[in-house]
C-alpha cells in the first residue's frame, strides 16, 4: 500500500490507495496484449522453418546431380557413383548443424528431427544418381514434407487475434501513456530477438538463457530470465551486465540485473526505456507512513523509494553518503519533512557546519536544531539521558494490542521489548550532517564523541531514537576511523549518492555497487535497504519549505521531556538572530571597505592598521561563538630551528653503507663511481647514501657527481 498526502494540508492526512493503481492501470490487458504478439511472431518464424528446410532439401540434391555429372564427365561411371554418399553426408551434416542450433526452439521434436534430417539424406542421395529434374521426385519431396512437418505446423500454429482486438489496438493507439506502451511492444520483440542471437547464442554471455514472463511497467520492460539450473548464478550474470548491455544494445545504466527470491538460476532482467529521472522527481509534499517516508521513484518507474524510519523492531538508523552536490542535503530534508509529518517523531537536526548552512530548512523547521561542535554535544548529551530515562521507563510498559507501548495494568505483564515511536512515546530521530567535520573536531574528539556516538547507535533502536547521518565518503576517517560505527549505520538503511572516487563501494543486494556510475544530476543513488539495484532519484523542490506549514508536531512524552530539557538551548528569537547577523555583516563591511546597501562606501582601512582604527567601539562587536576563545586551541610558540652545521652529527647512528661511504669519501674519492666502487656497494645504494651525508651535513656536493668531505668546523664529529 501507498499513501499520498491531503491536498488541502500536506502531511496532515493519509489517504490509503492500491500500488499501481494510476502508474499501472491497464497493464494486465497490455501483457496479455504483448503476449499474445509475441507468440504470433514466434509462431510464424517456426512455421517458416519447413519451407526452408524444403528449399535447402532441393538445393542439396540438385548440388549432388551436379557433382554427379561432373564426375561421370570427368572419370567415368564408376567415380560418379561417389556423389550420392558425398550429398548424403553433406545432408546429414547440415541436419546435425541445425539440430545443434535450434537445440532450444526444437523443444520435443528432436526424434521427429531425426527422421526429417533421414528422409532428407536419403531423397538427396537417390536424386544425385538420378536427375531431380523431374515432376516425380519433386513430389515426393513436398508429400513427404507435408507428411513430417505437419506436427511442427500444428505445434506452432499462430493465434487468431480476438474479435476486440483491434478496438483495444486502437485504444492504446491513442494518448502519451498508450503510445509509449505501444513502442514498448516494438522493444519486446526486438529484445528477445537480441538476447536469443547474441546473449543466449552457444558463445554468448549466458547461454540456452531464455526471456520469460515480459511485463511493462511505466518506464521499463521487465523480463525474468530463465538460465539452465548449474550453469550460472546471479552473481556470475551480474559480472555480464556490460555484455548483456552491449548485445541489447543499451546503454548500461538502463540495464538493471535483480536476483529471484525463488531460484537461483533466475533473475530479473529490467530495460529502462524512458528516463523518468531525467528531469527530476517533483516533491509534491511529505509522505509517512507505517514507519516509512517517500522520498523519491526508481528509474524504472515501477515502485517509490523510501526511508525506514521504524519497523518491527524499533526505530532504524541510517547513513547517506556521497561527493558534495550530490543530493544529500535535499534526501535529509524529505526524510525530516516526513517524520514531523507522522505526530509519532521529534526531529533533532545537528549541523557539523558552525553557521548551519548545510541545510536551513531543517535548521528552521526541526524541534531542535543546532550548529557547529558545541551545540551538536548539547544534543548528544541530552540524548544520552534519555537512553537511561527511557531504560527505566521501558521497564514499566508492555505492549498493547495495537502493537503500542501502554502502561502496565498488572506486574505480571511482559515488558515491552522495544519502544516504538507513537503520538504517546514519540521517537527521536537525530539527523546529523556533516559527520566528516563533527569527529575531526578537536573539541569533539577530546570527549571521544565517536565512540559515545557509536553507543547511543547500537543500544538507541530499543528506546525509539534513530540517527541518520549525512557524510560525503564510505571511508573510515569519516566515522573517526570506528568501522563499528559505520557498519550500524549503514546495516539498513544505506543510501549512496554519486561519489567519482571510483574507490568507494557500497553493498547493495549482497553485491559492491559502485556510487560513481551514478549520473552527475544531484538526488540519484543506489539504496541499500530497498534491495534493489535500480537506482533512484529523491524528489525535491525549491520551495519545500511551504509544505512545512501546518504539519502535526509530536510532544514529547513527560519523562523524556524532563531528561531533555536541561541540555537544551534558550530558543534565540528570529528577529534578534537576523539582527545579530545584520551586524557581524556590516562589521565586515566597514573594515573591508564595501559600500553599505545605500550607503556611501566605507574608507578601506590601511594595512596593518589596528582594530581601533577601523572600529570606533571594538566592545560593541559581536564576535561569532565559534571564534571565542573558548574554542580556540593555543599553539605552543616555536622557536628558530637551528642551523642544520652547528648539530653535531652522531655517527653511531649512521647505517653500515653510510660509514663505508663516508670513509670512501673522507679517503679522497670524488665520483659516485669510485666512491661506490671503494664502498664495494652498488652506485644506486651510494647515491642514497651520499644524499644522506649531505642532509646530515657530512658532505657536500662539488658538482653533476663530485663530492667532498665536509670541513672540519661544520658540524661534524671525528
Amino acid at each position: 500500500m501507498s499513501v499520498t498526502p491531503s491536498s488541502s494540508k500536506p502531511g496532515s492526512e493519509l489517504v490509503r490507495r492500491s500500488v499501481g493503481t494510476v502508474a499501472r492501470r491497464g497493464d494486465a490487458a497490455l501483457r496479455e496484449h504483448l503476449v499474445r504478439e509475441a507468440r504470433i511472431e514466434q509462431g510464424v518464424r517456426a512455421r517458416r522453418a519447413p519451407f526452408l528446410a524444403v528449399g535447402g532439401v532441393a538445393v542439396l540434391g540438385w548440388v549432388g546431380w551436379g557433382l554427379h555429372e561432373l564426375l561421370r564427365l570427368g572419370a567415368g561411371d564408376a567415380a560418379a557413383i561417389l556423389a550420392a554418399p558425398v550429398a548424403v553426408g553433406v545432408t546429414g551434416a547440415a541436419g546435425a548443424a541445425v539440430a545443434i542450433g535450434w537445440r532450444r526452439q526444437l523443444g520435443g521434436h528432436h526424434r521427429r528431427f531425426a527422421i526429417v534430417t533421414t528422409a532428407a539424406a536419403a531423397w538427396v542421395g537417390v536424386v544425385s544418381l538420378f536427375s531431380p529434374a523431374s515432376w516425380t521426385a519433386m513430389a515426393v519431396l513436398v508429400l513427404g514434407a507435408i507428411g513430417l512437418c505437419s506436427r511442427w505446423q500444428a505445434a506452432h500454429a499462430v493465434p487468431q487475434p480476438g474479435p476486440d482486438a483491434a478496438a483495444q489496438a486502437a485504444r492504446w493507439s491513442r494518448g502519451t501513456a498508450a503510445s509509449a506502451a505501444g513502442t514498448s511492444r516494438v522493444e519486446i520483440a526486438e529484445m528477445v530477438q537480441r538476447w536469443e542471437e547474441r546473449i543466449a547464442a552457444e558463445r554468448g554471455p549466458i547461454p540456452d538463457s531464455q526471456l520469460v514472463e515480459p511485463q511493462v511497467l511505466p518506464a521499463a520492460v521487465r523480463f525474468t530470465v530463465a538460465t539452465v539450473p548449474g550453469s550460472t548464478s546471479f552473481d556470475t550474470a551480474h559480472a555480464l551486465r556490460g555484455r548483456i548491455a552491449s548485445g541489447l544494445q543499451r546503454p548500461s545504466s538502463r540495464i538493471v540485473l535483480e536476483p529471484s527470491d525463488v531460484d537461483e538460476s533466475m533473475f530479473d532482467l529490467t530495460v529502462i526505456t524512458r528516463d523518468v529521472l531525467a528531469d527530476g522527481v517533483p516533491y509534491t509534499g511529505p509522505v509517512y507512513h507505517d514507519g516509512r517516508v517517500e522520498i523519491g521513484a526508481f528509474a524504472d518507474g515501477d515502485d517509490t523509494a523510501t526511508y525506514t524510519a521504524a519497523d518491527r523492531a524499533g526505530a532504524r538508523n541510517g547513513l547517506a553518503t556521497g561527493e558534495p552536490g550530490s543530493g544529500k542535503s535535499a534526501f535529509l530534508e524529505s526524510v525530516g519533512m516526513g517524520l514531523l509529518s507522522s505526530g509519532s517523531w521529534h526531529l533533532m537536526f545537528g549541523d557539523g557546519d558552525p553557521e548551519g548552512g548545510s541545510s536551513p530548512l531543517l535548521m528552521k523547521v526541526a524541534h531542535w536544531s543546532a550548529a557547529g561542535p558545541e551545540g551538536v554535544l548539547a544534543q548528544l548529551t541530552a540524548l544520552e539521558v534519555l537512553l537511561e530515562v527511557r531504560s527505566m521507563v521501558k521497564a514499566t510498559l508492555t505492549i498493547g494490542t495495537d502493537g503500542r507501548p501502554v502502561a502496565k495494568t498488572d506486574p505480571r505483564q511482559p515488558s515491552a521489548r522495544e519502544i516504538h515511536p507513537c503520538p504517546a512515546f514519540p521517537g527521536v530521530q537525530w539527523i546529523l550532517d556533516e559527520l566528516q567535520r563533527l569527529v575531526s573536531d578537536p573539541l569533539l574528539v577530546s570527549v571521544k564523541f565517536a565512540e559515545r556516538l557509536e553507543r547511543l547507535v547500537r543500544i538507541g533502536r530499543k528506546y525509539g531514537i534513530g540517527l541518520l547521518v549525512g557524510t560525503q565518503s564510505l571511508l573510515l576517517a569519516d566515522y573517526g576511523n570506528r568501522s563499528p560505527l559505520r557498519g550500524y549505520l549503514a546495516n539498513r538503511n544505506l543510501f549512496a549518492f554519486r561519489n567519482s572516487n571510483k574507490s568507494e563501494r557500497a553493498v547493495v543486494a549482497g553485491l559492491e555497487i559502485s556510487p560513481s556510475v551514478l549520473p552527475t544530476g544531484g538526488g540519484y543513488a543506489f539504496s541499500a535497504g530497498a534491495g534493489r539495484l535500480a537506482m533512484l532519484r529523491v524528489a525535491w523542490a525549491p520551495d519545500m519549505a511551504r509544505h512545512a506549514e501546518g504539519l502535526d508536531s509530536a510532544t514529547l512524552d513527560s519523562d523524556s521531556e524532563l531528561a531533555m530539557a536541561p541540555h537544551r538551548p534558550v530558543p534565540v528569537d528570529e528577529d534578534d538572530a537576523l539582527t545579530e547577523q545584520l551586524a557581524r555583516l556590516a562589521a565586515w563591511r566597514q573594515a573591508a571597505g564595501h559600500p553599505a546597501p545605500g550607503g556611501t562606501p566605507a574608507t578601506p582601512s590601511t594595512p596593518g592598521s589596528p582594530v581601533s582604527s577601523v572600529f570606533a567601539d571594538p566592545a560593541q562587536i559581536t564576535v561569532p561563538a565559534a571564534l571565542t576563545g573558548d574554542n580556540i586551541i593555543p599553539m605552543p610558540v616555536r622557536g628558530s630551528l637551528p642551523v642544520l652545521g652547528a648539530v653535531p652529527a652522531d655517527l653511531d647512528a649512521l647505517s653500515g653503507t653510510q660509514r663505508a661511504v663516508l670513509d670512501a669519501v673522507r679517503g679522497g674519492q670524488r665520483a659516485t663511481g669510485a666512491i661506490a666502487g671503494a664502498a664495494e656497494v652498488t652506485t644506486s645504494a651510494a647515491s642514497k647514501a651520499l644524499s644522506a651525508l649531505a642532509d646530515l651535513g657530512l658532505v657536500t656536493k662539488a658538482g653533476h657527481g663530485q663530492w667532498d668531505a665536509a670541513l672540519a668546523g661544520a658540524g661534524q664529529q671525528r
